[in-house]
C-alpha cells in the first residue's frame, strides 16, 4: 500500500527547511500585530491626536493575547528583531 507520494523518500533540501523554519519559528517576520505595551516600549511613539483601530489577537512581540493593532501605529518598531533580554 502507498500513501500516494511514491514508496521512496525524497531527499530533503537543508537550506529550504532551515529557511522555512526560520521563517515560521523565529523572530524574522515583522509582527503584523502589536500591544499597547510592546508598542510603547519598542515603537516611536504614537502621534498625537492618532486614531487606531484595536481588536484582540496575539501580539506579534510578547505572543499574549491582548488588544492590538498595527506596528505602523506606534510609527513602526526602533529596531527590529527585539532581543528578548529587552523585552
Amino acid at each position: 500500500m502507498s500513501a500516494g507520494k511514491g514508496d521512496t523518500p525524497r531527499p530533503v533540501d537543508g537550506d529550504r527547511y532551515r529557511a522555512n523554519y526560520e521563517r515560521i519559528f523565529a523572530q524574522s517576520v515583522y509582527p503584523a500585530w502589536i500591544c499597547r505595551p510592546c508598542g510603547e516600549a519598542h515603537g516611536r511613539g504614537m502621534p498625537e491626536n492618532h486614531v487606531a483601530t484595536w481588536h484582540e489577537d496575539i501580539c506579534g512581540i510578547c505572543g499574549r493575547r491582548a488588544q492590538v493593532t498595527e506596528p505602523r501605529d506606534f510609527r513602526h518598531l526602533k529596531k527590529w528583531p527585539i532581543v528578548p533580554e529587552n523585552h
